[in-house]
């Protein structure tokens, strides 16, 4: 046996207890969060997913009564709910992170919690709150209509850009909003602002082709036409870089991971 291999096998044990204690710590956090946000409604945890239902569901009703007959087959209230029930979360994940650290400062004082992990448990939350939406209609919708999505993994895949995209944005976020107050004032419209260009009400194939160009610059963007292909297939010609939207989750990936530690030192626990 090399001289090496137990040294390495004791640094690989301690890496794995390492991520099963984060494990436990994100769990821990969620279930916080949980009872923080919902505990004590009416409608409790329910809340969590009628929300997103609900609005996605109102925008795809008027989407239905203004539908445009270049779409063919495909249910306006469907195409809708595929749209903006992802954007939702985006939001919610990005608005609400200017307020994340200033929340949980208490929780700084266990050794075992760290700023990721809180960031990690609220976004967790909102992916699985807008996955929920999605089976729900997915399959109401498939039992009604018969409606199916043309490529499942084509959409999981999609999701699992768009909110990895949103915990790096998140990330910035949260530490731009503990260093700056002006953070969260801006934020929010920013958010309102930005849905016109994220690609989530409308398919880039019925615009102008400068027009489309242009949006494609926006990962966001990218990432609604990849979910739209997912669920419609060739019924609605997609647009979208799949390298192009990678590098962008990457690049702000690590910017916010170190956004986070550069902040820490700056907030008093």
């Amino acid at each position: 046996m090399p001289d090496g291999f137990p040294a390495a096998r004791s640094q690989f044990d301690r890496t794995i207890e390492g991520l099963k204690v984060q494990g436990r710590v994100i769990h821990a956090l969620l279930l916080r969060e949980l009872q923080t946000r919902f505990g004590r409604g009416h409608l409790g945890f329910l809340w969590l997913f009628l929300e997103p239902l609900l609005l996605a569901s109102m925008i795809g009703v008027i989407k239905s009564f203004v539908s445009s007959r270049e779409m063919g087959n495909v249910p306006p209230f469907l195409f809708s709910v595929v749209g903006y029930a992802p954007y939702f979360a985006f939001r919610a994940i990005i608005n609400r992170a200017t307020t994340a650290f200033q929340a949980n400062m208490t929780l700084m004082y266990h050794r075992q919690v760290r700023l990721i992990d809180i960031m990690l448990a609220r976004h967790l939350l909102e992916m699985a709150a807008v996955t929920c939406v999605l089976i729900i209609v997915l399959a109401g919708t498939s039992w009604i209509t018969g409606f199916m999505p043309h490529d499942l993994p084509t959409m999981v895949f999609a999701l699992l850009l768009l909110f990895a995209f949103a915990n790096g944005l998140g990330l910035l976020v949260a530490a731009g909003a503990a260093r700056w107050e002006v953070v969260d004032r801006i934020v929010h419209p920013l958010t309102y602002i930005s849905l016109p260009f994220s690609g989530a009400l409308f398919a880039l194939h019925y615009l102008p082709r400068s027009w489309r160009e242009m949006l494609l610059w926006n990962p966001q963007a990218n990432v609604h036409e990849m979910l739209r292909d997912g669920m419609f297939g060739d019924q609605i010609p997609a647009y979208y870089d799949v390298p192009y939207v990678l590098a962008w989750v990457v690049l702000v990936n690590l910017l916010g991971m170190a956004a986070v530690r550069a902040v820490r030192t700056k907030l008093e626990f």
